[in-house]
């Protein structure tokens, strides 16, 4: 279980040599903490358990595939647990967490199907009995670039400190990549707002994620005032599609950087962030997928087995923006765009997505504690991409073996309620989908009702 995380652990320490040479010089002095109320912690614990259940009836479909969403309707659910600790380290700045993290169950057709999938938890390898890992395990260094200071209230994953209000902050190990990139104020947590893909994330980043969603290597935060952030993270990909492995190699890596500006527009507190990427990796190309196909001896997916070289790239970019437009009322909207050359690896099968919402706030309606939300998204594939599964191609999560191409739109909405104080929620959820997979001929739409339960300590 942690061989892998050693590896990353290697892999991220051959990115270091530049950073840490300029902490050494620069940065690696301790800060004074205010005198105040607050009380800086040395240790930290969290935990959560969430429950999704989803269901939809039955659509209309001309035919499925491998990778089709079944027509006939079905009923599926998910369930998380996970632990977070935290532990100051003996040396200004230094901090270790560690998630130890179960899972159960399946998403709605095996998670497969669905481009902008429904179910934010649902992990594209399910499991019928419970399976325990480690989510999480990484080093986080914060070094100060001057001597103000500025308390960070605890949070998972984040001990409460004084920090440094100008600091660079290094993360080593093995994390989430969207923990610290294109992260939204109303639509980045699957657990306490929207569910769907699409909608949570940059879905055209194809960012590195092993077959449990998570990563291992180093992200490294400039922070020079509070309006201002510039990140950079290398991340290690998947051997193959959907993989669980994630080689040491610099020819296997997922480069981002991401710019966020927090601003004022019309008195209302709002952040930009612009970001692009990079990616070398053991990816299959579709043109030569499909030529290879044409010659009549192997199928398309064959065809793309036999493309698949470490050091095949992709790229893309796109910005996210969060604003406030009234009080308890915030909106976002996420444009992001790959290339499209080389099949997905790590997340979904999507090279151009658009998602706009609005989030309340429940004190809008006398109603505190609660909140809502609606969005919709549309996404499409690159020409390659379609010719790819026109020609009777796979991918990681669509694929029906044919495909008379439709952007898949969706729509989605949902209700939380607190059921006991900040600790236990109940939400309601409904998602609309047409053309599930790109495809017109299984058009649907797809009426998916789902209910969530969220505890937190």
């Amino acid at each position: 279980m942690f061989a892998p995380f050693r590896h990353g652990l290697a892999a991220s320490a051959l990115l270091l040599g530049p950073i840490i040479a300029l902490s050494s010089a620069v940065l690696a002095q301790g800060w004074s903490r205010p005198l105040g109320d607050q009380m800086p912690e040395d240790i930290r614990l969290n935990a959560q358990l969430t429950e999704f259940i989803q269901g939809y009836p039955s659509f209309r479909a001309a035919y499925s595939g491998q990778n089709s969403l079944p027509a006939g309707g079905q009923v599926r659910q998910t369930t998380s647990i996970t632990a977070f600790l935290g532990v100051r380290l003996p040396w200004t700045g230094g901090e270790f967490y560690f998630n130890p993290e179960y899972f159960q169950g399946f998403g709605l057709g095996e998670t497969l199907g669905i481009a902008g999938f429904t179910n934010g938890d649902a992990q594209k390898a399910g499991n019928r009995v419970g399976v325990l890992s480690v989510a999480r395990a990484f080093w986080r260094q914060t070094f100060a670039l001057g001597s103000e200071t500025e308390w960070r209230a605890g949070d998972f994953n984040q001990i409460a400190s004084y920090v440094p209000t100008g600091r660079v902050v290094m993360t080593v190990g093995k994390f989430a990549a969207l923990d610290i990139f294109q992260t939204s104020s109303y639509a980045g947590d699957t657990r306490r707002q929207f569910w769907n893909w699409s909608i949570w994330s940059s879905a055209a980043w194809d960012f590195a994620a092993d077959v449990r969603g998570y990563t291992q290597g180093v992200a490294v935060e400039i922070i020079p005032n509070p309006t201002l952030a510039i990140r950079y993270g290398a991340l290690l990909l998947p051997s193959q599609p959907n993989g669980g492995q994630l080689p040491m190699r610099l020819n296997n890596l997922n480069h981002i950087v991401e710019i966020a500006y927090q601003h004022n527009w019309f008195g209302r507190p709002g952040v930009i962030k612009p970001f692009a990427f990079y990616s070398l990796g053991n990816m299959g190309k579709y043109t030569q997928a499909i030529s290879i196909s044409g010659l009549g001896v192997l199928d398309p997916d064959s065809g793309m087995a036999m493309t698949r070289r470490y050091g095949n790239r992709k790229w893309g970019y796109g910005v996210l923006l969060d604003q406030e437009i009234a009080d308890n009322i915030g909106a976002f909207l996420r444009a992001n765009w790959s290339d499209g050359r080389t099949e997905t690896i790590a997340f979904t099968q999507i090279d151009r997505s658009v998602s706009f919402g609005l989030s309340f706030k429940g004190d809008l309606w006398n109603r505190p504690g609660h909140s809502a939300g609606i969005a919709v998204a549309q996404n499409d594939l690159s020409r390659f991409h379609k010719d790819f599964l026109v020609a009777g191609g796979t991918g990681v999560i669509v694929g029906d073996g044919a495909l008379r191409y439709g952007s898949e739109r969706l729509l989605e909405t949902y209700y939380e309620l607190p059921v006991f104080r900040e600790n236990l929620f109940i939400a309601a959820n409904y998602q609309l989908i047409h053309n599930p997979g790109y495809n017109r001929d299984r058009a649907g739409p797809v009426h998916v009702l789902g209910m969530r339960i969220h505890s937190r300590y």
